[in-house]
């Protein structure tokens, strides 16, 4: 059960809650509570705890990996486990709609496309940037969306031009955490010769480019929030966006590789008050809506 790394999937639910505000405010569709709580499940328990499990079959990791400082050890049993995790969710996704088992399966390839020996995205900086970006970013606030959205005809309307700004927001702020929660691991990925950007640049470096990129979705946020919800809204999440980016740009600027275990601590509160922070902001715009 530890593989499946529960706890830590929880701080990707902003993703979904994002897409599931994008849906309702584009269409002043009030969301369904229970096909949110399906859709989640079906995501963030089944979908993401199997993909965890599957990675850490492929990796083998001996060091700290997201939301664990010790992983335990893999045996062969693990990426049968793996699978089954993932299949069980297969009839949550059905539940919730067409569009969603879409959504689900992509994300389905992406995550094994991005650990599988045979094509391993994730050794590869450009690859797994997009597999990240694009895949567990847009795909997973498009989850969100098609959760909210009934039917095929409702969900096709969501992808457009109009769906640009609202996928660059979890694209850019999803790299930002991404590159945060490999700052950790270099010692590891230089090993297995997995070429990640605080491998290539450094992770200072890497660190303060990733900041960068999250900016620039905290900016698309902001900016969407103020026009769809007002304000208040939006200043609230500037502010909390901001302090977020001064936090991961001071912690960039006294870095050490060498601190392992202080690494992996910042990393953790980092992403833990980020993810459970825009999760509550998400939850709470959500609700006013309903």
């Amino acid at each position: 059960m530890r593989h499946l790394r529960l706890p830590f999937n929880l701080f990707l639910s902003p993703l979904f809650l994002w897409g599931a505000w994008w849906a309702s405010a584009d269409g002043a569709v009030a969301p369904e509570p229970l096909r949110l709580v399906v859709a989640w499940l079906a995501l963030h328990v089944f979908l993401y705890g199997g993909t965890n499990a599957l990675n850490s079959f492929y990796d083998r990791d001996e060091g700290p990996i997201g939301g664990l400082f010790e992983p335990p050890a893999v045996d062969p049993g693990l990426l049968r486990w793996a699978w089954a995790v993932q299949l069980a969710g297969l009839p949550l996704a059905a539940w919730v709609g067409g569009p969603f088992v879409v959504v689900w399966l992509a994300l389905l390839g992406v995550a094994t496309a991005y650990s599988h020996p045979a094509t391993r995205w994730k050794a590869r900086p450009v690859a797994a940037l997009a597999a990240v970006g694009f895949g567990q970013g847009g795909l997973g606030a498009l989850a969100g969306a098609v959760a909210v959205r009934d039917g095929w005809a409702e969900a096709g309307a969501l992808v457009g031009a109009a769906a640009a700004p609202h996928l660059l927001v979890p694209a850019c702020l999803v790299l930002g955490l991404y590159v945060v929660s490999q700052s950790y691991q270099t010692v590891e990925d230089r090993r297995r010769g997995d070429r990640t950007l605080p491998v290539l640049w450094g992770a200072r470096t890497a660190l303060r480019a990733a900041a960068v990129v999250a900016a620039v979705g905290a900016t698309a946020l902001v900016v969407l929030v103020a026009l769809r919800s007002g304000l208040a809204w939006a200043t609230v999440f500037a502010a909390f966006l901001g302090a977020l980016g001064v936090w991961q740009l001071a912690w960039a600027a006294r870095f050490e590789e060498d601190d392992v275990r202080g690494s992996f601590r910042t990393t953790m509160r980092f992403v833990a008050v980020a993810g459970l922070g825009l999760s509550a902001l998400l939850a709470a715009l959500l609700a006013s809506r309903a």
